[in-house]
């Protein structure tokens, strides 16, 4: 299993970060349409409940942003991705399919409000770090611009940045070529991961074809 270690400036920032990883293998295709009936069942139970006002109050969300703030970015211009995914849903621009590892990602991020990374395991060089990124660095992010990462809580391998809970970049995004992910919740508070990550198990199992799933908490 790849090893991922905290910086001590993140976790000295932030309160209470701690980690839950999968990694193992996969088979990436398109959802199938029971995995896509429910991301749009959880769609809807979210545009019958939530205004765009209670989005920042869900626990996971509102101490996401508070790490930001801590960090020094403002979380309404760098929103965590399980916030961004809650505000597409409310404004009305509905969700997107990707494949089903991304869609079981997203599944698992809006039910349960935290950032979560997912990148292709064997595009990662060496072992991860999650730290504090320094001035100048950036990525592409998926799907985007250049992200400007200063002071974003960032992973970063043997060559460079490669994700944070904001937006992940386009070197180690899923593909249908990927055999092996990693996936990470991100939780800034002391919260008991073991549902989300025995849920995302299972739904890797049921609709990826998931096998040799290793999962851990890391903490500083």
């Amino acid at each position: 299993m790849k090893q991922i270690r905290i910086e001590e400036n993140l976790s000295h920032t932030v309160d209470s970060l701690h980690l839950g990883v999968i990694q193992g293998e996969v088979r990436v295709e398109d959802s199938p349409d029971e995995l896509v009936a429910l991301l749009e069942q959880e769609a809807e139970k979210i545009r019958e409940s939530e205004k765009l006002e209670d989005i920042a109050k869900i626990p996971a969300v509102q101490k996401t942003r508070e790490a930001y703030k801590a960090l020094g970015k403002k979380p309404a211009r760098y929103r965590v991705s399980s916030e961004a995914l809650h505000r597409r849903i409310i404004q009305g621009k509905g969700l997107y399919f990707i494949n089903n590892v991304v869609d079981i990602n997203n599944l698992v991020s809006i039910r349960s409000g935290y950032g979560i990374c997912l990148y292709d395991l064997e595009k990662i060089s060496g072992d991860i770090t999650f730290r504090i990124a320094n001035s100048g660095e950036s990525y592409q992010g998926i799907g985007k611009y250049a992200l400007n990462l200063e002071n974003l809580p960032v992973f970063s391998d043997d060559k460079s940045p490669f994700g944070s809970p904001t937006s992940d970049s386009e070197r180690t995004m899923i593909t249908t070529g990927t055999q092996k992910i990693l996936f990470v919740i991100v939780a800034f508070a002391d919260d008991d991961l073991s549902g989300w990550l025995e849920m995302a198990k299972n739904l890797l199992k049921t609709y990826a074809h998931g096998e040799n799933l290793e999962q851990t908490v890391v903490t500083p």
